[in-house]
């Protein structure tokens, strides 16, 4: 008998109070300054243990952001959802101190399904950038005098993918996919400035949204190797603030600024380019390298302490499972293990922020068929020096992921 209609509802229902309840304090990192903030390190289902690769992968039991042509693979009449959750802990360090900073929470929804034997489709929302910093303590000089402030900046927010995929088999071995983000947020800093017997905070938030969208294909060579390739296009983001400031002079507060929807600069995001191979050397054992260009050379941006220049991002990723079914339950657990290296897009001074992270994961089934499962990853990295104004960060990173597949319209039959 078919799935009542009461299922589905209330999934929607779930799907879309997620939008309005995702948030993206995910990071401490004080790299989330710049731009919109750091790349976010929210991933669905096992993408984090396979050190962020996946452009070539095709497994029909799991949703694949990182190429709609993967959607094309999911068995017919099935249906995916993945919950994720993040949790992050990061030390920081300078020339003459360190500190720990932790952040957590959840991560991602995401749902596909089959459409026909030949197309399937997804979406979900999925942090896009992530902003976490506080600086405390600034001590700087009042311009043309002796005197001093102290300041206190905060930084939170940061960006939500909501994004629409479609993939559709051309051939048996060769796969094609489209992809619509809707990308918003907002971003909001708060400065707080003490001079003498004042006190004064600024509050502005940012607020970012537009259209990108996307292609990808996917090749299979062989009953081996894999190839792939993905193309998101370069877009705008229209950005608008909202500014208050506060003055406070012997206890007695004044509104000295009360403004919204102000015009800011929109935020140019580049051509990325994306190229994967998947292989299958032997039984039980998959292997994913991927390697990415983004082009931010060309949309002509600079921060105000650094200039945007093009970025390459180089994973590596791999998992053994036993058995592709096994009837014992060791035989369905998948081991993972990845590398990344992201060469950075911002250069300060001349240096440029890159980072690199060693990733290790295990997918625990918790169905029969080992389908759908309970992915769980470690992963350790290092963004930035301890060099100039810069600092280095070492970020420690938990995902887990609820990632559970059903078969729709399932017959039930009695005796």
């Amino acid at each position: 008998m078919k799935k009542n209609n009461f299922s589905a509802i209330m999934l929607i229902l779930l799907f879309t109070g997620g939008i309005y309840s995702q948030t993206n304090n995910l990071t401490g990192s004080p790299y989330s300054l710049f731009g919109l903030g750091v790349q976010s390190n929210s991933n669905i289902g096992k993408n984090s243990g396979l050190g962020r690769s996946g452009i070539a992968l095709n497994d029909p039991n799991m949703i694949n952001n990182y190429n709609p042509a993967t959607f094309s693979a999911i068995s017919e009449k099935s249906f995916l959802l993945d919950i994720g959750f993040l949790g992050e802990l990061n030390t920081i360090e300078n020339s003459s101190k360190d500190e720990l900073r932790l952040s957590a929470n959840f991560s991602n929804l995401a749902m596909a399904f089959s459409l026909n034997e030949r197309s399937g489709v997804g979406l979900s929302i999925v942090p896009f950038t992530d902003v976490g910093y506080s600086l405390i303590g600034i001590e700087s000089n009042v311009e043309g005098s002796q005197d001093s402030f102290i300041s206190n900046v905060t930084g939170s927010g940061g960006l939500n993918d909501f994004k629409l995929n479609y993939g559709y088999r051309l051939f048996d071995n060769f796969r094609v996919g489209v992809s619509a983000s809707y990308l918003f947020g907002s971003i909001r800093e708060t400065e707080s400035v003490l001079i003498n017997t004042s006190f004064l905070t600024i509050e502005e938030e940012n607020y970012y949204r537009g259209f990108r969208f996307g292609f990808g294909f996917q090749f299979d060579m062989n009953n081996k190797y894999s190839i792939g390739l993905t193309t998101d296009f370069p877009t705008s983001l229209n950005g608008t603030q909202d500014r208050f400031v506060n003055k406070s002079l012997d206890f007695v507060g004044v509104i000295v600024e009360d403004e919204e929807n102000l015009n800011i600069s929109n935020f140019k995001l580049p051509l990325e380019i994306g190229f994967g191979v998947s292989s299958k050397p032997i039984n039980g054992f998959t292997f994913n390298a991927d390697y990415k260009r983004n082009f931010w050379s060309f949309t002509n941006q600079r921060d105000d302490i650094g200039r945007f220049i093009d970025q390459s991002l180089i994973s590596l990723g791999a998992q053994y499972r036993a058995r592709e079914r096994g009837l014992k339950y060791w035989q369905n657990i998948e081991f993972r293990a990845g590398l990344n290296y992201d060469s950075g897009y911002l250069k300060v001074n001349n240096k440029v922020i890159d980072n690199y992270s060693f990733s290790a994961g295990i997918g625990l089934p918790i169905n029969r068929r080992g389908t759908s499962m309970l992915n769980i990853s470690f992963t350790n990295g290092q963004r930035g020096a301890v060099e100039g104004i810069l600092i280095e960060e070492n970020f420690n990173l938990i995902n887990i992921n609820l990632s559970l597949k059903d078969i729709w319209f399932r017959k039930i039959k009695f005796n």
